[in-house]
């Protein structure tokens, strides 16, 4: 039997497509009818979407007066960047060894992030921000602990747009991507030790890095 997936679900995906490439600008305040007309869905699932996306973090909102989209500044996302440099290695260090189809994804991640390096700041923001989510899905892909694994990556996807706004801004990510690729040797290795303590340090590092790029207060955005 077929299972269909609930329409909230791809009206989810929509939905953060535009929190990351700020079609829905952080600050606003979302203007539901005009949402639900332009992705061709009524006010229910488009509502059922949003309510999940709040309840994980994606959106606030403001009682009586429908859903925000939250403020984007360098302090929120280094502090969940802190919080990853606590869970990401821990996750590392209680799932199994990487097999060999997921040390070729890690292979083919990087491999292409360095071809984006030299792209324009708007291509590389689209192409690049996404990477460390994907690092962190592929090598934590079967972590025992279920809990920490949706809690790393509900925070990976929170901060996409960070790390795609701070590109934009000039951000130079060849460091963070030399640093990727230490550690991909050290997986690869089997030296996990060695590769859950360089996480953690790479997520320090490279967030506060980013960070730098980022509006130190919220901006104010048009309703």
């Amino acid at each position: 039997m077929i299972q269909r997936k609930p329409l909230r679900d791809d009206v989810q995906k929509e939905i953060l497509a535009r929190l990351v490439d700020q079609r829905l600008a952080p600050g606003s305040r979302v203007n539901e009818s005009h949402l639900s007309a332009e992705l061709g869905v009524s006010r229910t699932p488009l509502r059922e979407a949003m309510l999940g996306l709040e309840a994980a973090g994606f959106l606030g909102s403001d009682v009586g007066r429908g859903f925000l989209v939250p403020a984007l500044t360098a302090m929120a996302f280094l502090e969940g960047q802190q919080v990853l440099a606590r869970l990401a290695p821990t996750a590392l260090l209680l799932s199994p060894a990487p097999d060999p189809r997921r040390i070729m994804e890690l292979q083919n991640l990087l491999g292409r992030a360095r071809l984006r390096l030299g792209a324009a700041p708007a291509e590389r923001a689209a192409d690049l921000a996404g990477v460390p989510q994907r690092w962190s899905l592929v090598l934590l892909e079967h972590c025992p602990n279920r809990t920490l694994e949706r809690d790393i990556v509900r925070l990976e996807a929170l901060a996409v747009r960070g790390w795609r706004e701070a590109l934009r801004r000039g951000y130079d990510s060849t460091a963070q991507q030399a640093s990727w690729a230490a550690m991909y040797e050290l997986v690869r290795g089997g030296r996990r030790d060695e590769a859950a303590t360089l996480w953690a340090q790479h997520l320090e590092q490279f967030g506060a890095a980013a960070a730098a790029f980022l509006p130190v207060t919220a901006a104010v955005a048009g309703g």
